[in-house]
């Protein structure tokens, strides 16, 4: 093993504290704007207290050379839009700078690269927030209209977001710069993050393991929060919705203000809805209930940077009752109906099955600059308490089934090295722990025990920089621990420990074809071990009733008892393995933007969930259960994003994702993976309002699996080998057209936006939703949104 960490001391020739000579500092970047993110031909760009100045080129690209100290401010201004003066330092990345228009509440956005920013041979989207938005979408809906991006459902309230056909432990979710931290394992489990203080998302799509760690073998999300600005008034914004969908209202709040070397912001959101309501019934037990706290200061000397922030997020979450059923032929009946039996009139009342989760979390960056080098520290504590309901009788009830509380630390460091020649990059080490306990007393037997996670891991990414072309080389090494323990019924006690060491790459390039035309591909390795749920879950996780590898015996109906565990050395349960080929066309010109991206992701010891008996030892006679199965499966698919201006008020955009996915030994579809989506996107702008249509279609699942009644399942003579077929309770949903619309409104200090989604109140279900056996999706939803900034 000692011959990986070779690898991380390739870089250190080029570790010599030199400092900058004198007037030879050259800062470049683009100005566009933030409504459009057009360029803005021939802005005009000074260095203040100077003689020194730019004007932007037609694509609004500028440069400024010949500069004496290494900390600036730039004043950019363009007519029709917001001056802004920006604090420039050398130890940071040349900025993209968004304007915004005089007459809009909008502000304008400074985004500075760092010396190496993601690695540049994958495909990274951005998406950038307003307020409006937080107030009236979850965190998976305001990422789902990324292109290549779906969403893993539970119902409306719950979902998680979908990176080409993967999800979960498969998609690394980053909060604020933190790997998020909460039980991942659960396809039930949306990641905990307030809405309210995201400001950009971004995407990255590949097998990002090298920079990120284990677990994006599908890509990585981020939640980026806004740093506060310096040299501001004290300000901030107000802003309230409501929709008739869940007849929800809620509000939001920000303050923050700025001094030349310090500045800080606060935020609180808050959301109150009830029951929604498909077309034609009510969705009973489907509200929800979140409330958000957010905090960020940044302290800037000439050799560091220091940020210390943290957020806090509560919600209780309603799962929709008629997802409750006995026994195999009350699912079958739940599928046939075309109403669900369980309705109620409507109210904001919660009941079981239900989830309350807490997340809280604080951390502190500093950014060290040594001459040239750049050092980045970070640490970040996180706690998440998840409780679970399910429906039981009595004051049995009142008592979670699951009653979980996970602490976890995370310590990144990284190196960002000087440039020398063409050569750049960036090295690091990261230490991630986990801890999580079953609290007593909320069930008998635990559905996982209780754990603990340690993982370290040393990377390195290099790249070497010519005229029009980038090649990149990364590799890392992680080594993690996984410990379990678990007492059951005072009777019975187990512990495990695991260990895994694996080594990943990437090898990647981007090339410049001409100004308009870009070129990339990439090919990386990427891993992840067994997580907890799919080695030891057992018993009822809210609609499903699974088991994992060690908790199960096919022999031939029946699953392990509660009081033991199955011999893992008869079953072995190795790593999934990946290794993911994409590759991207950019086309940047003065009127159209698009990337077409395909790709290929081979992932050998793919473990998934999947449907194989009837058990008669948990939850009553003849009851449906699910084991985890391993097998090798292939994804390939494509994501176009097009983009065009028509006008200068006129604009639109067409998206279009697929994916493809089988298990290679078994010749069969993979369960729930997203069909074709093509969603096209119309916005105008007259004055100070803008209006937008959106038109999505997605598609019948094609490549679907085999189907067998849920009463079969438990006959000789079924049309399906439950020991290798991959096999589904329903057909896959019908394809469904769905229209959309809003309008909006930028005076002075006011925004406002009306929202219609399903406008038509058409009748769907959604095949990545796991509530699609017992209801229908929500029916049309309109929305009020206000917002005054100060």
């Amino acid at each position: 093993m000692r011959y990986y960490f070779l690898l991380f001391f390739i870089p250190l020739h080029s570790f010599a504290f030199s400092q900058t000579g004198a007037c030879d500092l050259t800062v470049s970047g683009q100005i566009l704007s933030v409504e459009t993110n057009e360029p803005l031909p021939f802005a005009t760009i000074r260095v203040l207290k100077t003689d020194l100045g730019a004007i932007a080129d037609e694509n609004g690209h500028f440069v400024i050379e010949k500069i004496c100290d290494d900390e600036i401010d730039l004043e950019v201004r363009f007519l029709g839009y917001k001056t802004i003066v920006h604090h420039h330092d050398f130890h940071h990345g040349n900025p993209t700078i968004f304007l915004a228009p005089n007459e809009t509440v909008l502000e304008s956005i400074i985004i500075e690269d760092q010396k190496i920013d993601e690695i540049r041979s994958l495909s990274v989207q951005r998406k950038e927030l307003d307020k409006v938005d937080a107030t009236i979408s979850s965190i998976g809906q305001l990422s789902a209209d990324i292109s290549g991006v779906s969403l893993l459902q539970t119902g409306t309230n719950i979902s998680k977001p979908i990176i080409h056909g993967l999800h979960s432990n498969r998609v690394l979710v980053i909060n604020d710069g933190v790997r998020h931290a909460y039980q991942v394992w659960g396809e039930e489990h949306a990641p905990e993050i307030d809405p309210s203080h995201v400001d950009r998302i971004e995407v990255v799509k590949g097998a990002a393991t090298v920079k990120y760690g284990p677990d994006a073998l599908g890509g990585v999300i981020l939640y980026n929060s806004k740093k506060p600005a310096f040299d501001k008034e004290l300000g901030g914004s107000i802003g309230t919705s409501y929709q008739t969908n869940g007849r929800a209202i809620s509000s939001q709040f920000n303050l923050s203000q700025g001094a030349h070397r310090f500045a800080w912001d606060v935020g609180v959101f808050g959301i109150y809805q009830g029951d929604l309501s498909a077309p034609n019934y009510t969705l009973s037990n489907t509200g929800r209930k979140e409330l958000g706290a957010s905090f960020h200061t940044f302290l800037h000397r000439k050799r560091f940077d220091l940020q210390i922030s943290g957020n806090y997020f509560q919600q209780e979450l309603g799962i929709l009752r008629a997802s409750v059923v006995g026994n195999q032929e009350d699912l079958e009946d739940a599928i046939n109906d075309a109403t669900p039996e369980t309705t109620f009139p409507f109210t904001y009342d919660i009941g079981s099955p239900g989830q309350e989760t807490e997340h809280g979390l604080l951390k502190a960056d500093l950014s060290v600059f040594l001459g040239e080098h750049t050092f980045n520290i970070q640490y970040a504590i996180q706690r998440n308490i998840r409780k679970e309901f399910d429906v039981r009788r009595g004051d049995l009830n009142e008592r979670p089934v699951i009653d979980l509380e996970l602490l976890s630390h995370t310590v990144d460091t990284e190196w960002l090295q000087p440039t020398k020649g063409r050569w750049n990059g960036s090295s690091g080490f990261q230490v991630f722990t986990q801890n999580s306990t079953n609290e007593p007393e909320s069930n008998p037997a635990n559905f996982v025990p209780d754990y603990k996670v340690l993982n370290l891991g040393v990377f390195t990414v290099q790249s070497l920089d010519f005229e029009n072309t980038i090649l990149e080389l990364g590799a890392r090494l992680d080594f993690q621990n996984l410990s379990v323990s678990d007492e059951i019924r005072e009777t019975f006690s187990y512990t495990n420990e695991l260990e895994f060491v694996n080594p990943t790459f990437t090898l990647g390039i981007r090339k410049m074809i001409n100004n308009q035309v870009t070129v990339f591909s990439n090919i990386g390795s990427a891993w992840r071990p067994p997580n907890v749920a799919e080695l030891y879950s057992f018993g009822l996780h809210q609609s499903r009733l699974q088991f994992g590898f060690w908790r199960y015996d096919l022999d031939p109906n029946i699953v392990t008892p509660a009081d033991s565990v199955f011999d893992q050395t008869l079953r072995q349960v190795p790593a999934e393995q990946g290794i993911k080929w994409i590759s991207g066309l950019e086309i940047v010109k003065s009127k159209t933007t698009a990337e077409f991206i395909v790709f290929a992701n081979r992932i050998n010891n793919f473990i998934f969930l999947r449907p194989y008996g009837v058990t008669t030892n948990i939850r009553g006679p003849d009851f449906p259960f699910f084991i985890f199965d391993q097998t090798d499966a292939l994804f390939i698919g494509t994501d176009w994003d097009i983009r065009h201006s028509h006008t200068d008020f006129l604009s639109s955009e067409l998206k279009v994702s697929y994916v493809y996915a089988q298990s290679i030994e078994r010749g069969q579809p993979l369960i729930e993976i997203p069909p074709l989506n093509i969603d096209y996107t119309f916005r105008q702008k007259v004055g100070v309002w803008n209006y937008g249509i959106n038109l999505s279609y997605t598609a019948s699942q094609w490549n679907e699996p085999l189907v067998i009644a849920p009463t079969r399942l438990g006959e000789a003579d079924n049309p399906v080998d439950r020991n290798t077929d991959i096999f589904d309770f329903m057909e896959v949903p019908d394809s469904f057209f769905l229209l959309g619309a809003e309008a909006g409104f930028d005076i002075n200090k006011w925004s406002g936006k009306i929202r219609v989604n399903n406008l038509l109140n058409t009748e769907y279900r959604q095949y990545t939703d796991k509530l699609r056996y017992f209801a229908n999706a929500p029916g049309r939803n309109i929305s009020f949104s206000v917002q005054f900034t100060f």
